[in-house]
């Protein structure tokens, strides 16, 4: 088997390993869907998407799977990635729909890609480009088309090096948002992060728990007069 390898080119290689990890995505979505969202079928979704040095991992991962079994309306995530096929699944099963923001145009066709043959199609996943609104820097949402009852955010993005941070998520989108509704930031151990949390809660009234695994945090976000 060591000699196959060595004989075998890269790219057929790579096209192996691709499609190992289509059908145990695949395996691991059908479980997700007939069972629920268990560590072990979680972990296992995590593992076959791979490490694209991007994706949500662990605590923030299950964090996500349970809100998403509780939202009673639509879900808005932003950034895109495995965190989008587990909420399309868990919410999709109540015909609930998933607006998923990505500015990344490459991130944007995998996502895309890897979203078609799972069938998902509650998820809206839309292409907005970051935008300087002077004090932040943010996505160009669809305001237009996007629903004004948002009961769940799914805050991964955009980049931790963007101008203002995540903190313009607020100043964009709080109109959209129903009574209600619970925020989960990733990447809360952060300073960036942090700070966003501290302006959230002083401008918006936005309180939040932050909660920690292995050196990873999030927060879980609610307003403080609701």
């Amino acid at each position: 088997m060591a000699l196959i390898k060595k004989i075998l080119p890269g790219s057929f290689k790579e096209k192996i390993k691709s499609i190992n990890r289509e059908r145990r995505l695949a395996a691991a979505m059908r479980q997700l869907t007939s069972s629920g969202p268990t560590t072990q079928i979680l972990a296992e979704l995590e593992s076959a998407w791979g490490d694209d040095g991007f994706r949500a991992v662990g605590g923030y991962v299950e964090e996500v799977a349970h809100w998403a079994t509780e939202a009673r309306g639509p879900v808005l995530e932003i950034g895109s990635g495995l965190t989008t096929l587990i909420l399309g699944a868990l919410v999709g099963s109540r015909g609930l729909p998933v607006w998923t923001l990505e500015h990344h145009p490459e991130f944007f066709s995998y996502t895309e890609e890897t979203l078609r043959p799972h069938g998902l199609r509650n998820v809206h996943l839309t292409l907005a480009p970051l935008r300087d609104y002077g004090e932040f820097c943010w996505y160009d949402p669809p305001l237009d088309k996007l629903p004004r009852d948002f009961s769940l955010v799914i805050a991964d993005g955009p980049p931790g090096e963007v101008k203002g941070g995540r903190f313009g998520l607020l100043p964009a989108l709080r109109s959209h948002f129903a009574p209600g509704v619970v925020v989960l930031l990733d990447d809360a151990e952060r300073e960036k992060e942090k700070a966003v949390l501290q302006k959230w809660e002083s401008e918006y009234g936005l309180a939040h728990q932050s909660r920690s695994r292995n050196g990873k945090a999030w927060a879980i976000c609610r307003f403080s007069e609701e």
